[in-house]
């Protein structure tokens, strides 16, 4: 009886973690801080941070150390929901001509506390995704 007990105890505490996606999608909020005051999550290999101004949205990309990675794309894609819509909304988010970072105008995003924003990274041939879930409570 004690050996099932003890599998038992064993599948049930090791299972999620078996279950867990290694591959680019993090809901973790990334340990260091915002390079510019903004939200930082991971999205291994990268780091992204997301930076609102109202409805303006700016998204810095950086290695594993915060050092800025070369944006390579016009324009990446993303999708944002707020709560109780049942739909997500497509957002693109265009490198700024000094290709620092990525803009987007995230319309409603400054008036809700709440919004799941998921946003494609590519850099190079490499796509990961940046997750965004966050309570923004001024």
């Amino acid at each position: 009886m004690n050996k099932h007990f003890a599998l038992g105890l064993t599948l049930v505490f090791t299972s999620p973690m078996a279950l867990a996606d290694g591959h680019g999608h993090s809901h973790e909020a990334a340990l260091e801080a915002a390079p510019h005051g903004g939200v930082l999550r991971d999205a291994p290999p990268y780091k992204a941070e997301l930076v609102l101004n109202g409805d303006n949205a700016k998204l810095y990309v950086y290695d594993k150390a915060l050092q800025p990675v070369v944006l390579d794309h016009a324009a990446i894609r993303g999708n944002l929901q707020f709560p109780r819509q049942s739909k997500k909304t497509v957002v693109t988010f265009t490198r700024a001509e000094s290709g620092a970072y990525y803009a987007a105008k995230l319309a409603g995003i400054s008036k809700t506390h709440r919004y799941d924003l998921h946003i494609t990274l590519e850099v190079g041939a490499e796509k990961v995704l940046a997750d965004f879930g966050v309570d923004n409570i001024h």
